[in-house]
Order: structure tokens, then C-alpha cells, then sequence
């Protein structure tokens, strides 16, 4: 890991920055780009998503209450990503810090590459028209015209794949910080439901499952190498440009923004894994 001196503090600041341009934006990206830039200035994978999901604890709980009090999350949605969420992220936190980091930090970006690929695919194939939406708000096997969100309309076995997504969606971002893209799009694909359901419910169950891998990598590490400056200046990052953030949400295409990220993800992860393949 890079020396923690001033150098190092305003490169992770810089780095909060942009990641939050970035999910402040799109809803989603902060944690992918955060460690993709991190891994990519050279700090060890385990404290790379270690630091970045301790800094998801304090900007997914004020997201999460928020979108809570705008009524933005589901509960019933909420329950099974949060039960398979915390599994997940323990595996994926646990399996993270047992292996050696140069062997880990190839795989990592290998991981956060397809995430990138995920994004553009999202990006490209992925829209929501008015038909969709209106489609959306009423349950196909329940009768017409009654509304999907009445919980005697709730299909049981939809939790379960919710739970198994949570569950994914979570090991992903026990091992490199992706959270959003998996667990956002897999729910708009699983559920149909509203965007800003999807979006607001899982910013509430990230905070558990931030919670969780923070907790994991910190207790198999150990707190003493846990560089709190760092997680400290990537959440200040965060907080800085969160205006500007929403004022690009308003003015710049959302659609490309998302490719520019996933194009960057690619630029940035694909030397790791073409050394993987030789």
C-alpha cells in the first residue's frame, strides 16, 4: 500500500470526487470506481474495498434514510436483499482476505472489468418507457387494475430471488466494491418495478451490506493496519462535489455517463487481466 502521506490523502480525496460525480449521477458507481482507482495507484485489494465500504456506511445510510423518507424503498423488497446481502458479504469479505494480495489484485480487476461491461450492456439495452413504467405499477398475475405494491400481491417466490441476488450482489462487493451495478440492475430486471424503487431500496440494504464487509475485512486484518485518514478523505471526496453531482444529473445524459464509465472501468482493470491470460 502506498505510503498514507499528504500525496496519498489528495489522490484518495480526488478519487471520492470523481467516484461521486459518477454515482451521484447515475445511482451507482461510487464503490466500482473508488477501488478500480484505488487498486489502480497501487493500494492492496483487501484495504481498497475495505476503506471503500467504510465510507459507504456513512453515505449509504444518509442515502438510504433518505430515499426512506421519500418513500423511495420497498420493504419487501428491502428484507430479503438485506438477509442475503449479509451473507454474501461476509463470504465475499472472508474470501478476500485469504488470499495473498498479489494474487487477489489480478482477479479483483478482472471482476471489476465485467462490471464495467455489465454497466455499458445496462446502458445499451436497458430503458424504461412510459409503457414500461405504466406496466410496471400493476401486478401481471394478480387481477387488473390492482396495484403491485398492496403486499397481498406480493409474489413469495420473487423474495427468493431477491434473496439469491442480495446474496450475489453482496459476495461481488466483498471482493471489489461493486454493489450498485449487480444489485440495481438485477432488481429492475427481476421485479419491473419503478427505477426509483429499485434505486432507493437498494441504497438502504447497501448500508447493511457496507456494514458487514467493513466489518469483516477490519476484524480479519486487523483495526491497527485500517488507514482511517483514507476512508476519511475518500468520504470527504464524496461530500464535496455532491452538488455538482446532482447538477450533472440534471444537465448531462445519464446514458452517457453510464458508457463512459463503463468504459473507463475497462481501461483501467484491462492490463491487470490481460497479464492474468498470458
Amino acid at each position: 500500500m502506498p505510503a498514507t502521506g499528504v500525496s496519498t490523502i489528495l489522490i484518495v480525496t480526488a478519487i471520492g470526487s470523481l467516484a461521486q460525480v459518477i454515482d451521484g449521477s447515475l445511482g451507482m458507481g461510487f464503490g466500482v470506481f473508488s477501488s478500480s482507482l484505488m487498486i489502480t495507484f497501487g493500494f492492496a485489494p483487501a484495504m481498497a474495498v475495505a476503506v471503500v465500504n467504510a465510507s459507504k456506511i456513512f453515505t449509504g445510510l444518509a442515502s438510504g434514510l433518505s430515499h426512506w423518507r421519500m418513500g423511495n424503498v420497498r420493504r419487501d423488497w428491502l428484507l430479503p436483499l438485506v438477509l442475503g446481502g449479509v451473507s454474501g458479504g461476509f463470504l465475499g469479505g472472508y474470501l478476500l482476505t485469504s488470499v495473498p494480495s498479489e494474487t487477489a489484485k489480478p482477479w479483483v480487476s478482472a471482476l471489476l472489468l465485467v462490471m464495467g461491461l455489465l454497466i455499458i450492456w445496462r446502458t445499451v439495452r436497458w430503458r424504461f418507457s412510459s409503457t414500461t413504467l405504466k406496466k410496471a405499477e400493476k401486478c401481471q398475475t394478480c387481477p387488473k387494475g390492482v396495484p403491485l405494491d398492496q403486499p397481498e400481491n406480493i409474489v413469495k417466490r420473487g423474495m427468493f430471488k431477491l434473496g439469491a441476488l442480495g446474496f450475489l450482489a453482496a459476495f461481488i462487493n466483498g471482493l471489489s466494491g461493486a454493489y450498485g451495478p449487480v444489485a440495481t440492475s438485477g432488481v429492475l430486471l427481476l421485479e419491473k418495478g419503478q427505477p426509483r424503487h429499485a434505486v432507493g431500496t437498494v441504497n438502504m440494504a447497501e448500508f447493511f451490506v457496507a456494514t458487514t464487509v467493513a466489518t469483516t475485512i477490519l476484524v480479519r486484518q486487523g483495526l491497527g493496519q485500517f488507514p482511517l485518514g483514507l476512508m476519511l478523505a475518500l468520504s470527504l471526496g464524496g461530500i464535496l462535489v455532491a452538488p455538482l453531482a446532482a447538477y450533472i444529473c440534471r444537465r448531462f445524459p445519464s446514458r452517457g455517463l453510464a458508457f463512459l464509465m463503463g468504459l473507463s472501468l475497462i481501461a483501467l482493470n484491462l492490463k491487470a487481466v490481460i497479464l492474468i491470460l498470458r
